[in-house]
């Protein structure tokens, strides 16, 4: 009952503001012949002029007032359909633009069947005029009806005419302009000739249509390993995938593509999986100074762990044998070999099982302290 109470009266208000203008028409071309005739007579010779003029006026303001009117009805009523919106009141405003015209030439007097068969040079010069205007309502109708954008859509516009790709949500498509909500949250008109002419546009949405997928390219230097920042990634962030895109000599350029619902979360996403990088990356780089570039060797381990290579060096006054012995009883799951060998010292290497660079620290004062009780004991 509300909505077909809601819409009697946007019709009535439609027919109440046509009634209004056809009122205004007539009264003021009466007030105009009275206000001439009684305080102007000298300028009665214009009066036609005059009248034809405010009558017009009044045509074009009471019949934008009216389209506006029918607009909002319109969308009132396409509230679950706003996929179809732009092609209707596209097709609406051109209709009523028409009648305004056509109205307005009446008021002058002025044929519209002489206007349509006028003259070829002023054929060209309109044409001209109205070339970027044509051009920009011929591609909201090829937008609008190809379904190449919709409402609603989140998109990338990628254009020679302002360089940087915009990234945003399709909110209305019009006669001329088509405005989006970009994910810095900017409202923007691009023209419709721009927006279908001269710019390729992405569309984020995957088949399911429950959500989008955005491809994010992240650059690090390549002094880093790209897998170990690739393994970091994915432990830190489950839900994206990590691909390596682009190597060069000097950097590495990967793929994040993650999952979005709304273009107001895209640049906390984009902070969350830049930051992410961003700390893999120092965090190796680190590790690579403290603990050299072993780390990066990958040796696995049975047990689908790493293997990191320690080197231990004693004094040669006690036998490498025994230590080897001792360490041997001592922790059997230990791996330890005689590395080199001088006059005054011995260098063992032991490969230290890790799961995660960090458990490095503790697995190192670990292995230190069990060659360090092998040499005492040795030494007794």
């Amino acid at each position: 009952m509300k909505n077909g109470k809601r819409t009697k009266v946007e019709l009535f208000k439609i027919l109440a503001e046509i009634a209004v203008g056809i009122f205004l028409v007539v009264l003021l071309g009466f007030l105009i012949d009275r206000i001439l005739i009684d305080f102007f007579p000298k300028y009665k010779v214009y009066e036609p002029l005059i009248n034809e003029s405010v009558r017009s006026i009044i045509v074009v303001v009471i019949g934008f007032i009216i389209t506006s009117t029918i607009i909002k009805y319109i969308e009132s009523k396409m509230e679950s359909r706003k996929e179809s919106y732009g092609v209707v009141t596209m097709v609406v405003r051109i209709a009523m633009y028409i009648v305004i015209i056509a109205i307005v030439l009446s008021v002058f007097q002025i044929s519209i069947t002489g206007v349509l068969a006028g003259s070829t040079i002023g054929g060209v010069i309109l044409g001209f005029a109205v070339q970027t205007v044509a051009s920009n309502f011929l591609s909201g109708v090829f937008a609008t009806s190809s379904r190449t954008i919709k409402y609603g859509d989140i998109i990338g516009i990628n254009s020679w005419i302002w360089g940087n790709q915009t990234i945003g949500k399709v909110v209305d498509i019009k006669t001329f302009f088509s405005k989006v909500i970009t994910k810095d949250n900017n409202l923007i008109s691009i023209p419709n000739s721009a927006l279908m002419g001269n710019s390729v546009l992405t569309e984020y949405k995957i088949s399911d249509e429950s959500y989008y997928l955005y491809p994010l390219s992240v650059t690090t230097y390549a002094d880093v390993p790209s897998d170990k920042i690739i393994e970091g990634v994915k432990k830190y962030l489950k839900d994206v995938d990590v691909y390596l895109n682009v190597k060069s000599g000097m950097t590495n350029v990967f793929l994040a593509l993650f999952k979005f619902q709304t273009i107001e979360e895209l640049n906390k996403k984009m902070d969350e999986i830049n930051l992410a990088f961003d700390n893999i990356y120092w965090k190796i780089k680190s590790n690579s100074y403290v603990y050299g570039n072993q780390v990066f060797f990958d040796l696995k381990s049975e047990d689908g762990g790493y293997i990191y290579p320690l080197n231990v060096t004693l004094n040669s006054d006690v036998q490498a044998e025994k230590i080897l012995s001792y360490i041997k009883k001592s922790s059997p799951d230990l791996e330890v070999y005689l590395s080199n060998k001088n006059g005054s010292t011995n260098v063992f290497i032991a490969m230290i099982k890790y799961k995660d660079i960090e458990e490095i620290p503790d697995a190192i004062n670990k292995v230190n302290l069990i060659f360090d009780m092998a040499y005492m004991s040795s030494k007794v």
